[in-house]
């Protein structure tokens, strides 16, 4: 398998590149326009719609009085939603801390299907004048470094297990993890605790589909604030069951002290959603952005800000948990997370403290959210055209295999299906359209793109929306229930079912087999726009029929001698053909040196002339019973032919227990008797 290229470094020694992909002949398990019972959409995110949610309560610091002196950070802890376990971890030692560098990580993230590098400023998106005020709205939220940057929507229970909704902001901190504040997941005004379900929204734009969702297991924050309320220690992280930050990129992380920050331009994008008394501003879609310096630092992990009120140039409700991140060498590293205001005069931000840093890089990521099994998740199919025509082929055919873990494989081959959906649960209960695979040896944190074999959409498939997705083969890799690419990784596309003639509607009875002759190559109709479906079919246009079904649509005949046959010289329109049927032995002519080019084919001469053409010229069918068709006794020249044209089911008879041996054959029924002989 060759390799087309290797990409941009990620974090470590990881890599983006690009494989071509080969395909294996595929079987229909389902036609693609059957539901099943087993095969349902998927369910939308049981929470309310997210511009109705309230922003997570953000404390006014004003009235917030300390009543005890900063006695540090506490422990890590971090709670399994499944399980509703809380486990306190252990707190970094000091040569962790002494080891640990003042910036780092960090990942650009690989171009998904919109595209990249059309912000603000296509320079310098992120630089604005250096002071907190005037936010301006994003407008393209899946460039970077927008994309890197989440609306969290948080489910949180009372004491009487009644749910309570909440939305904040983060940022993407790795692959399958998002930074945060403290008081976006655990909540203790209310006494909730721990949020017992986030979903993760990158670059939400409005109805989700920027690049879809994750959803929270677990979750992290420090006893200093989920203890002791300390807003010194407001800061949280939530591990994802999607590594979508393979596809968005993630920021780096900063720690540094307050002469350090206060000497830096930093950046925040959030997503305000409380009511600042301008109706419709704070709505809870729209990412907006600010950047400017720190003017002070009133506590040991708090970086303030001095604001002048107003909708645009203050910290408001929703934008709690946001990144604040400096750019140094063109790489960008968040420092502190958006924690508390008091809507006017100031916001204050919690810094990424040294402890915390240095437990989510040296225990949360790699032991939590990476883990060291290695696990290829199907990310991201995406083709060049969505507008697709019933028999098309697709184009530049893609999907993403992700290895977020710290995990490596050996060079293997990696097998998966393609299929298409009614919607966009892909399963092997939809239609497979392709088996193919690729060879590989994964590194840690590795994204390749996958250049599959382009698919052909049935010729049957109704007009409708579907979806293309993937499945890789169970055991590929140490996790099967990531293999296949649901919900936004699945390529949503539009088919529009084919009608090649004017006068073979989609309706009509032999439509598919007409399309299927279409398709094939065998026929282009009556003229470019008709097919002629009732037309009879004389022995010239059957001779040109049979040798295209059984030589291929390319196939052109040997010149025509004209000596063959005394009413086919070599001037007839299809003397060719003609005369290769006769060499191929389907047909010795219609007597007296003659072919009868102009003759109308009947039933019973359609029976041979399709099975010398299936079988050979020296093909002898089975004595004829006789049984087999009222109006075929045994006795029928050509009833052994018919019989076995039966028995293979290329016909099943005119109808009412007949064949119709004398009846002309017409260009649709010519369509179906060719179609399944040369099972087109």
């Amino acid at each position: 398998m060759s390799v087309m290229g290797t990409g941009i470094a990620m974090a470590s020694d990881a890599t983006t590149a690009t494989v071509d992909a080969k395909s294996s002949n595929a079987m229909q398990e389902n036609p693609a326009y059957l539901p099943t019972g087993e095969d349902q959409a998927l369910p939308l995110p049981a929470h309310p719609p997210i511009d109705t949610i309230p922003p997570m309560p953000m404390p006014n610091p004003d009235q917030k009085s300390k009543v005890f002196v900063d006695q540090g950070p506490g422990q890590p802890v971090f709670y399994d939603i499944k399980s509703g376990k809380q486990t306190l971890g252990t707190l970094p030692d000091a040569r962790q801390l002494e080891n640990q560098p003042s910036q780092g990580g960090g990942y650009e993230g690989t171009s998904a299907k919109l595209p990249q590098n059309t912000s603000l400023d296509s320079q310098n998106p992120d630089l604005l004048p250096n002071a907190f005020s005037s936010m301006v709205k994003v407008a393209n939220y899946t460039d970077d470094p927008w994309r890197k940057n989440v609306k969290l929507v948080m489910r949180f229970e009372d004491a009487s297990q009644d749910s309570h909704y909440y939305v904040c902001s983060g940022t993407m901190r790795d692959a399958e993890v998002v930074q945060t504040a403290g008081h976006c997941v655990y909540d203790r005004d209310n006494s909730y605790g721990w949020a017992k379900d986030i979903w993760v929204y990158p670059a939400y734009d409005g109805d989700s589909d920027a690049y879809g969702y994750g959803k929270t297991g677990t979750l992290v924050s420090w006893t200093g604030w989920t203890n002791s309320g300390d807003w010194n220690y407001d800061v949280g992280a939530v591990a994802i069951t999607r590594a979508v930050g393979m596809l968005t990129g993630w920021f780096g992380w900063a720690s540094h002290d307050c002469t350090f920050d206060q000497g830096k331009t930093w950046n925040n994008a959030s997503y305000p959603a409380e009511d600042c008394g301008d109706p419709g501003l704070h709505n809870g879609k729209d990412m907006y952005y600010w950047g400017g310096t720190f003017d002070s630092c009133p506590d040991t992990n708090r970086r303030q800000i001095d604001t002048t009120g107003g909708c645009f140039d203050a910290l408001w409700g929703g934008q709690s948990g946001s990144g604040a991140y400096y750019i140094d060498n063109g790489s960008r590293y968040v420092g502190a997370v958006a924690s508390t205001s008091n809507r006017s005069t100031i916001g204050v931000y919690t810094t990424t403290f040294d402890s915390w840093v240095t437990y989510l890089n040296d225990t949360f990521i790699p032991g939590t959210a990476r883990g060291s099994v290695f696990d290829i998740q199907a990310l991201n199919t995406r083709l060049d055209e969505v507008n697709l025509t019933s028999g098309d082929t697709t184009a530049g055919l893609k999907h993403m295999a992700s290895n977020p873990t710290n995990g490596t494989s050996a060079s293997a081959p990696r097998n998966y299906k393609v299929y298409l959906s009614t919607n966009d649960n892909i399963t092997s209960f939809d239609t497979l359209l392709s088996s193919q695979s690729y060879t590989w040896e994964f590194a840690a944190m590795q994204n390749v793109t996958i250049n599959m074999v382009n698919v052909q959409i049935p010729l049957d498939t109704p007009t409708g929306d579907y979806w293309l997705g993937v499945i890789y083969d169970n055991g590929t890799d140490g996790d099967d229930s990531n293999n296949d690419t649901n919900g936004w990784d699945a390529a949503k596309i539009h088919v529009t079912q084919r009608q090649t003639f004017l006068d073979v509607p989609t309706n009509h009875w032999a439509w598919l087999e007409i399309e299927k002759l279409v398709a094939a190559g065998i026929t282009s109709g009556c003229d470019a726009n008709h097919y002629c479906p009732g037309s009879a079919v004389n022995r010239a246009q059957m001779a040109i029929f049979l040798e295209r079904g059984i030589n291929g649509s390319s196939f052109v005949p040997p010149a025509a001698t004209g000596t063959m046959f005394g009413d086919v010289p070599a001037s007839h329109w299809a003397a060719a053909w003609i005369e290769r049927l006769a060499s191929d032995g389907i047909t010795g002519g219609c007597g007296g040196g003659n072919y009868c080019p102009d003759n109308i084919v009947s039933r019973a001469q359609m029976a041979i002339f399709l099975l010398r053409s299936e079988h050979g010229s020296s093909y002898t069918p089975p004595a004829a019973t006789g049984t087999m068709f009222g109006d075929v006794p045994a006795s029928h020249w050509a009833a052994a032919w018919i019989e076995q044209l039966a028995n293979e089911g290329i016909t099943g008879g005119c109808g009412g227990g007949n064949y119709c041996p004398d009846t002309d054959v017409n260009r649709d029924q010519m369509a179906v008797f060719l179609t399944k002989t040369f099972n087109l």
